[in-house]
């Protein structure tokens, strides 16, 4: 390499070398635990954890289960999310008229945001599906 071009090449490798390295955006995450126990009456306590990156309308994690039909899903319930790009655990115990027996279930898990401006249009983050085992009270 000639030596006039020598110095600007090296400057720009310099440059390259100290530029600030991109942050890194988190990333929507759920996670289902594989087993869920039954109270005495039949309902199950669903939990998990759940990461998302910080919204600009408020974000809820919504839990529903199927046990006879997998295409059946019955609402469990749903709680606000925070979403601030750190893990937190979530909790969701089923309650009503509706029952539950030990064994295979099938659970699903979102995480939705409503705008925050205009009318509340939902906004889905992610959406996780799993198998869990519901467990009889002792």
């Amino acid at each position: 390499m000639r030596p006039s071009l020598l110095v600007p090449a090296l400057a720009g490798a310099l440059l390259l070398t100290a530029a600030p390295a991109a942050a890194a955006v988190p990333v929507d995450e759920i996670t289902v635990d594989s087993t869920a126990p039954l109270t005495a009456t039949g309902h199950p306590t669903l939990t998990g954890s759940y990461r998302c990156a910080p919204a600009a309308g408020p974000v809820f994690l919504s839990v529903s289960l199927s046990q006879a039909d997998p295409r059946v899903h019955h609402g469990i319930g749903s709680t606000s999310a925070l979403c601030d790009g750190a893990t937190h655990r979530w909790t969701r115990t089923a309650t009503g008229t509706r029952t539950y027996a030990a064994g295979t279930a099938h659970v699903q898990v979102s995480l939705v945001e409503l705008s925050a401006t205009g009318l509340p249009l939902p906004r889905v983050h992610r959406i996780a599906e799993g198998t869990v085992t519901l467990t009889a009270a002792p």
